[in-house]
Order: structure tokens, then C-alpha cells, then sequence
């Protein structure tokens, strides 16, 4: 390294720093300081600084004493992730849904509103009111707010700052900004999958690249490769829900035929009969006649999409959203269309359920700021 290229003292003290908050976050269990100092290999002196300098910001926490071998206890270290929090609001046709997550992304705070999305005024002056309330009723600190995300079911061209198209939105070239300009907080706007695979990926610890399958309302992805999001050469990566299974087949909210969105979006199952989600699990638990033709259906396309996700990335798939959180029993059923059709024999690979259910794409889009935050202590 050139003289000129050398780290300051003051970022080599930030780097440590940085250093031993990463170490703590990334622990399981409790940490001593001399843990620190074996694993990081670095001097007792410039731990005891950075634990000092992080205990003030209130950022990490002595949480017990260490269990003794005959000598003096050690305290115990553990990040503290009531330090900082941020929110996700999903944005649906028919509600909005606000959720705070700690710096662990664990949710700390829940509300909906039922409301039908609107293109106007009344409508973003109610999101950013309703976010105010939010804060109050839980009691929320606005000092420890890092951040505001807003997930949505569209394409999102942050470059030009429109979300491109939303179908079940009924928008199209619509500006960011009309959302986000009453908030007064960093504000950031993302697709609903991209976030929700964010948030599997950060709660399941996958090492390793993987598909996310989100099944909701609508259908739609992302895909996760070296732990970052890719987002393709304009932001679209990902759009499972709008590949084609059958060639002119339903119509599907973009207006084309045939995508697997028209055959795998929660609506197949309930708008077809007349259920709610859980309505309709309970109908196929009884055997109902109606559910067990419409879910028949609704695995047959939905292995057909894995399948070909798979074919194409080569790589384990994870199902969210809402009808994910009810597929666990059903899982051997869709391993074996899936093994129907394969057709080469491929090694196996795994097929997973999330973990974060219908709020993946709201915890996802707030951690942003979490990641951000962390990386930067």
C-alpha cells in the first residue's frame, strides 16, 4: 500500500470499531471481551475502547456474567436492538400496513388500515398522518427512527424516480415523489419482492444464492446472489409472476395471457371461492370438493413456475408471502410434481417456506436502513 493509500488513525479506529459491533451482531450468544480479542485478533486495549464508545451510544449492553471456571466472572456483551428501529409500510390495493423492526428486524410494532389505494391527495395525506399515529400509539421514538420504506406490487425505476408500471394499482410513470414527500423522515420506495426476499434472506442466514417466490396478491420475485438483491440491467429482475405457463390462457392484471401470476396469485383461491385464505385451507382440510379442484390446479402451475425458475438460476427457491404461509403440509405434494418434471435428473436442491409470512416485503424494505446502519457503525 502506496503512503498516500494508508488509513488514517481516526479510520482505523472507526474500522475496529465497526469491527467489534459486527462481531456482536453476528453472534448467537453473549460475547466476553476477551472473546473479542481471541477472535478478532486485536489488542485488549482497542476493545475495551470500542466496547466503551458502543456502551455510550447505547448500541451494545453487558447482559450477565459469564459462567466461572474458578477465577473472576466475565460480563457478558450482547448488541442492543432497541438502539435504533425503522418502518416498512406496504401499500396494497386495500390497505396499508405499517411495521416497525428492530436493529435484529424483529417486529416491535403492527397496524393496519383498511383503505383502498387512490391516485390523490386525501389518499398520500392519510399514509403520512397515519404513520405519525403509528409512532404515537406505540410509543416510538422518533430519535431512534432510522428510516422509512414503503413496498409496493410495481416496477420501480429509481433512476428516473417512477414506479414504471403497478398493475393492481391501476398506475403507470407515477412519481415517487407523490408518496414519499410528506414524510419526514429518509424515505425510500421498493418493489414488494425485492424487499420480502431481503428479509428471508437476513432471517434464514442462507448462505449462498436463492430465488424467492413471493405469492400474494400478485406474484412476483427476486433473486439474491453474493447476500445483495440483483436487480437486473433496469430494475426488473425477477418478475416470475408475469412469465407465461399457458400460452393464452387467463388474463392477468398486466393485461397479458397466461402468467403465472393469473394462476398462482392468492386470488385463485379466494376470489374463485368466495373464501377468505383461511376459509378456503379449512375447506381443503375437509375435502371440499371446489377446493381440492382449485388447489389441484394452483400446484400444478405453481411447480410448473419453480421449475422453471429453477431450470433458469439453478439455485434453492423460497416461497413467501401469504399462501406460502399455509404450504408447509402440503410441501410433499408440490416436491413431487416438481420431481415429475424433471427431466434431467438434476441433483436436489431446496425448496424452503419463509419465515416472515405476509410481511416479508414490509420488514424487508426497513431493513435497508438496518443494513445500512450496521455496516456503518
Amino acid at each position: 500500500m502506496k503512503a498516500s493509500e494508508k488509513l488514517s488513525a481516526a479510520e482505523v479506529r472507526r474500522a475496529n470499531r465497526n469491527r467489534v459491533y459486527m462481531y456482536l451482531y453476528a453472534q448467537d450468544t453473549p460475547k466476553t471481551k476477551r472473546d473479542i480479542e481471541q477472535d478478532l485478533k486485536i489488542s485488549m486495549p482497542t476493545v475495551t475502547q470500542n466496547l466503551r464508545e458502543l456502551l455510550f451510544e447505547g448500541l451494545i449492553a453487558y447482559v450477565g456474567m459469564e459462567q466461572s471456571t474458578g477465577g473472576r466472572k466475565a460480563r457478558q456483551i450482547a448488541t442492543n436492538p432497541q438502539a435504533r428501529f425503522a418502518i416498512g409500510i406496504e401499500l396494497s390495493s386495500n390497505a396499508l400496513r405499517y411495521v416497525a423492526v428492530d436493529l435484529r428486524a424483529q417486529e416491535i410494532a403492527f397496524s393496519e388500515i383498511p383503505v383502498r389505494f387512490e391516485n390523490s391527495d386525501r389518499f398520500f395525506l392519510l399514509l403520512s398522518d397515519q404513520l405519525e399515529t403509528f409512532l404515537d400509539a406505540f410509543q416510538l421514538e422518533r430519535s431512534k427512527l432510522l428510516g422509512v420504506g414503503i413496498t409496493l406490487p410495481g416496477i420501480i425505476d429509481e433512476k428516473e424516480g417512477m414506479i414504471a408500471a403497478a398493475p393492481t394499482l391501476g398506475v403507470r410513470n407515477f412519481p415517487l415523489s407523490r408518496m414519499t414527500e410528506g414524510i419526514p423522515y429518509p424515505c425510500i420506495v421498493q418493489n414488494d419482492a425485492s424487499a420480502g426476499g431481503m428479509a428471508e434472506l437476513w432471517r434464514s442466514r442462507i448462505d449462498g444464492d436463492m430465488a424467492y417466490l413471493y405469492l400474494g396478491k400478485g406474484v412476483g420475485g427476486s433473486i439474491q446472489m453474493g447476500g445483495r438483491n440483483y436487480r437486473g440491467a433496469h430494475g426488473r429482475s425477477a418478475e416470475f409472476g408475469h412469465t407465461c405457463v399457458m400460452p393464452g390462457g387467463r388474463l392477468c392484471s398486466c393485461g397479458k395471457h397466461g402468467c403465472l401470476e393469473a394462476y398462482c396469485s392468492t386470488l385463485r383461491l379466494t376470489e374463485d371461492t368466495g373464501r377468505t385464505m383461511t376459509g378456503f385451507f379449512e375447506g381443503l382440510a375437509q375435502s371440499d370438493p371446489q377446493c381440492l379442484a382449485v388447489w389441484k390446479e394452483y400446484l400444478d402451475f405453481l411447480a410448473l413456475g419453480i421449475h422453471n425458475i429453477r431450470m433458469t438460476l439453478d439455485c434453492d427457491v423460497l416461497l413467501g408471502g401469504e399462501a406460502a404461509a399455509f404450504m408447509t403440509e402440503y410441501l410433499p405434494d408440490l416436491e413431487l410434481r416438481l420431481q415429475r418434471l424433471d427431466a434431467f435428473e438434476l441433483s436436489p436442491f431446496c425448496l424452503r417456506i419463509g419465515k416472515c409470512g405476509s410481511k416479508a416485503g414490509s420488514i424487508g424494505v426497513a431493513l435497508q436502513f438496518i443494513r445500512q446502519f450496521i455496516e456503518q457503525v
